[in-house]
């Protein structure tokens, strides 16, 4: 009989198109995930991937299962959460995404509190590019996401803007903006801006932010973090821009680069609290957002409404 444990894993499969990387997303050993596929494809007859040693691919039948698999994961992740809604609001298991860009830089402000007023809350985290948060939240590996490119077209999910991050400019030492105490974007014409590579919810804006203000993306260097962007600029590679809360932890105090705010309306991202629409826990998720939201430091700005 075909179990949740063999849906896990041929959508794990699915959607990464490569067991190592599954086998790491739901925590299972790459000779199990594999056996769990072998043994799925022997109970239903048929073949769900095609293999050899440089690819995975999902096979016609494959294809149609998977999305049935997903529909059948999401179902029963919202099982769980009609049980979990009787209970008192905020208890329990939560599995919240968050981009590895904001995590670390948001959590401590709500965090405290969130333990404080709701003491019988477990709160499971993960870090995640924004392509994988979706994934999760579509499987129900993930009951939210803060996540800064809400899919807005996409009636499975419930998107609620929480707040604006704006962006500042960091500058080598040296720069011929050094003078200026704030800056607008045209500023930055003609220069070369260092951007973090793709999935972090920071690269669009980024991007965004070159094309209004007549620089462009450096042809020659891209970073995975925003500590490896902010070391770039002071070893003098170019100028890159940072998120607010990242500048407000972290490179405020670094004195090896230069930080400027752009005047307003500064160039932003906006950061969204996504879940499934079908999910009965929506009231406490929205009572999650109030936390959020009251707690804010004056490095970002909330969304009206």
């Amino acid at each position: 009989m075909i179990t949740l444990r063999h849906l896990q894993c041929f959508a794990a499969v699915a959607e990464t198109l490569h067991f190592r990387k599954a086998a790491e997303r739901i925590n299972i050993s790459q000779p199990a995930l594999s056996a769990q596929i072998a043994q799925m494809e022997e109970l239903l007859g048929v073949l769900l991937l095609e293999r050899t040693r440089r690819r995975v691919l999902l096979t016609p039948v494959g294809h149609e299962i998977a999305e049935r698999a997903n529909a059948v994961l999401r179902s029963v992740a919202d099982l769980e959460e009609l049980a979990q809604g009787t209970r008192t609001p905020l208890s329990g298991m939560l599995k919240l995404g968050v981009l590895r860009t904001l995590g670390p830089y948001l959590l401590p402000h709500f965090l405290p509190e969130m333990r404080r007023r709701h003491p019988d809350l477990k709160l499971y985290l993960r870090e995640e590019p924004e392509d994988r948060l979706l994934a999760e939240l579509a499987s129900g590996q993930l009951d939210l996401a803060l996540m800064a490119a809400a899919p807005l077209n996409d009636n499975h999910l419930t998107v609620m803007p929480l707040f604006r991050e704006p962006l500042w400019a960091v500058l080598p030492l040296g720069h011929r903006l050094t003078a200026r105490p704030s800056l607008i974007p045209t500023d930055l014409a003609g220069e070369s801006l260092i951007l973090l590579e793709f999935g972090d919810g920071l690269r669009e804006p980024a991007l965004a932010l070159c094309h209004d203000a007549g620089c462009r993306e450096h042809p020659d260097f891209r970073a995975t973090s925003l500590d490896s962007l902010r070391q770039m600029v002071a070893t003098g590679l170019g100028a890159t821009c940072l998120p607010g809360l990242y500048v407000d932890a972290e490179a405020l105090a670094d004195e090896q680069i230069l930080v400027r705010p752009f005047e307003h309306p500064a160039p932003a991202r906006t950061i969204h609290l996504v879940w499934r629409r079908t999910s009965a826990r929506a009231p406490e998720f929205r009572l999650f957002a109030d936390l959020v939201t009251t707690h804010l430091p004056t490095a970002v700005v909330k969304v009206k409404g």
